[in-house]
């Protein structure tokens, strides 16, 4: 396991994959999930190396998936006829996902959802931001293998991308100190890309997140991962050890 878990630090970023020509048919996604209780093991390695592992235990009542992480709920999944329902109660959202798709159909779409924070010097509230976001996740292909990595994945394996499209608007109060460096009424656009990996009968294999991070003119950043020009890159990648 620990040299497993030295081969998967050295790996930063692309994945390899290969076809296995069943692009032009029609996908089961439920074929993609834990056929029996079983406990997964996850690494996550980011670029801030805040490295950690963690278990999945993952449990099947009734034709209902639980997937439980030091004995707490995560997500729960249901399989219908047409349609996947996956609440996941880190955020309770729940997704509403085609069961049946094929390579370049979307899986799933959140619909726009709006949250405030509060943006905070120690205990002194300044303001708030308004977040407003969409996510759209796709069949992007099907592959039988993920070989650029020292763990090897191969087999029957469904590649996702999704796009998360996030506006931040900034607005603080009235007669804030001059050290205090924010402006009212600024906005700005996030663009995030990452993928996900699904293997025939165990679920999910890998999380793939790579960050482009881009200044603009007036010196705010944000992730813009259609752009080739990045002043730093960020990534946070996920891998079951299998």
């Amino acid at each position: 396991m620990k040299k497993s878990l030295i081969y998967i630090v050295t790996v930063i970023f692309l994945i390899g994959c290969g076809s296995n020509g069943k692009e032009g048919t029609t996908i089961d996604v439920a074929n993609y999930y834990p056929t029996k209780n079983i406990v997964k093991s996850f690494y996550m390695i980011t670029d801030s190396g805040d490295n950690s592992q963690y278990d999945e235990d993952i449990s099947i009542d009734r034709g209902v998936i639980i997937v439980k992480v030091d004995d707490i709920i995560k997500r729960t999944i249901n399989i219908n006829d047409n349609e996947i329902l996956q609440k996941d109660s880190d955020d309770n959202l729940t997704k509403t996902m085609k069961r049946y798709i094929k390579a370049g159909a979307i899986l799933y779409t959140l619909p726009k959802s709006k949250v405030i924070k509060d943006i905070k010097f120690e205990d002194t509230i300044l303001g708030h931001k308004s977040i407003e976001s969409t996510t759209t996740c796709r069949l992007e292909g099907i592959l039988d293998k993920l070989d650029n990595y020292d763990i090897k994945y191969s087999g029957d394996i469904l590649k996702f991308k999704c796009i998360e499209n996030k506006k931040i608007i900034t607005e603080i109060k009235e007669n804030l100190p001059e050290y205090i460096d924010l402006h009212d009424g600024e906005e700005k656009s996030d663009y995030d890309i990452s993928y996900f990996y699904m293997k025939k009968d165990i679920g999910l294999i890998a999380k793939i997140d790579d960050d482009c991070i881009v200044e603009d003119k007036g010196g705010s950043t944000r992730v813009d991962d259609t752009s080739l020009k990045c002043k730093e890159r960020r990534y946070t990648h996920t891998f079951y050890l299998q």
